[in-house]
């Protein structure tokens, strides 16, 4: 039961980050739009407090991520520098992290570094020194829309996991199984919106070891958005009631 809890809550928080820390907003947009910097307010205890600031440098192509976020490890996640290129791709991320409860004041600094090609996207993962111990592959169709993604281990080519992506009925279906303990199996069906954010999510699966099936969630959202078409609230739907659980503030030129 405690593996079915923690692949729910990474399924979870991965719709605000995937592996890298890749922020969940459209940063080419944002910084075409005029944006300089973005607060996002999450709910916890009840109330919205702030999550992660991003700040955009545009002098050194660099978008930077001030956050305090425990880690499934444990660790926490202090900040991300995100470096761009001349499209406002993300390139290159460099990850700071912190352990409360061994080096409390010791930051750890890991880079991922994210190559771009005509079809498909690698990103590169950097054991601390500097060595590239993983690599995450994105493949896209001729619309550059993502079909299929999977992770392999750069020495053994050991495969952790795979991912397929496709439309039906109006849903984005994602379909992902792990190779690696723990082995599973997930199915996570989303609705867009007309401005291209979530307002359904179903997610559901099972462990492969015993056929244990994990609990079907499923979630309705509403979202606002302001006059320059970024995200500003995201609300959790129960019925007619209606809960913030996200705000954004964002600042312009």
């Amino acid at each position: 039961m405690k593996i079915v809890f923690i692949i729910i809550l990474s399924l979870i928080i991965n719709l605000f980050y995937s592996q890298d820390y890749i922020p969940d907003f459209d940063i080419p947009k944002f910084i075409k739009g005029g944006g300089v910097s973005k607060e996002i307010y999450r709910k916890k205890n009840g109330k919205l407090e702030l999550s992660e600031k991003f700040y955009y440098e545009k002098d050194s192509a660099l978008l930077k991520l001030t956050t305090h976020q425990i880690l499934l490890d444990g660790n926490i996640l202090t900040g991300v520098n995100y470096f761009l290129d001349s499209q406002n791709r993300i390139i290159k991320e460099e990850i700071q992290t912190s352990n409360s409860h061994v080096e409390p004041n010791i930051y750890l600094t890991k880079n991922v570094t994210i190559n771009y090609f005509d079809t498909y996207k690698v990103i590169l993962f950097h054991d601390k020194q500097n060595k590239v111990y993983l690599k995450e592959y994105y493949f896209y169709n001729d619309k550059k829309e993502l079909v299929e993604s999977f992770i392999v281990s750069n020495d053994d080519l050991t495969l952790h996991e795979r991912s397929i992506y496709y439309k039906k009925n109006g849903y984005q279906i994602n379909e992902k199984e792990t190779f690696t303990d723990p082995r599973y199996k997930t199915i996570v069906k989303t609705k867009l919106d007309k401005n291209g954010f979530p307002i359904y999510i179903e997610s559901e699966g099972k462990l492969m070891q015993n056929n244990e099936k994990i609990p079907k969630q499923i979630t309705y959202y509403e979202n606002e958005i302001d006059a320059r078409g970024n995200l500003s609230k995201v609300f959790i739907m129960d019925g007619k009631k209606k809960e913030l659980i996200k705000e954004v503030i964002n600042k312009y030129e």
